[in-house]
């Protein structure tokens, strides 16, 4: 019978690659498109916390896929001969 932690980690880790390609996707794609107004607009507004929306958004697509390395680094990354099996 297959170990029911690493099937875990399997799951995790898939679901982790998913959410890495999709924010590393969104980041630089259609993400922008979203957050840029219309310059037309009247009522525009072009910075976020005192940061242009172009540069709030790169950073948090960085801190997403800084948060998905290391949730994967201390979840899936490990090796199966480092845990200590009970019997």
């Amino acid at each position: 019978m297959a170990n029911p932690e690493a099937e875990k980690r399997k799951k995790l880790g898939r679901i982790l690659a998913i959410a890495f390609v999709a924010v590393l996707a969104m980041g630089a794609g259609p993400g922008l498109l979203l957050i840029n107004p219309d310059p037309e607009s009247a009522d525009a507004t072009f910075t976020f916390l005192g940061l242009p929306k172009v540069y709030a958004w790169g950073l948090l697509c960085y801190a997403a896929e800084v948060a998905i390395v290391v949730t994967a680094y201390f979840k899936v990354w490990r090796d199966d001969d480092d845990q200590e099996v009970k019997s």
